[in-house]
């Protein structure tokens, strides 16, 4: 009698499983980031009312931001609240 191998081939390599996983996992974070990014983008245009303004100030250190750019700070969530704080504020005429 011989042993089964065919049973081995069927079997899902669990390499390619986790890395699967891993794959959905950075691509997950991927789409988070670029929905922050668009959603803050978007703000800053509803703010600035001109593209080129919401870009430069996406863009340019913010001291309201302790002096980090904006858009960098879209990289992580608390981050991306930050910037929307601000940018809430400067809509309603508050500070920052």
């Amino acid at each position: 009698m011989q042993p089964k191998q065919k049973s081995l081939e069927v079997m899902p390599n669990q390499a390619c499983t986790a890395g699967k996983n891993q794959q959905t996992v950075e691509l997950d974070q991927k789409l988070e980031r670029l929905s922050r990014v668009a959603y803050i983008s978007m703000l800053a245009l509803d703010v600035w009312e001109d593209k080129d303004a919401a870009i430069a100030w996406l863009a340019r250190p913010n001291q309201a931001l302790n002096g980090q750019i904006p858009i960098v700070l879209c990289e992580a969530e608390s981050g991306s609240k930050q910037v929307q704080r601000v940018l809430l504020a400067l809509e309603w005429g508050s500070p920052a």
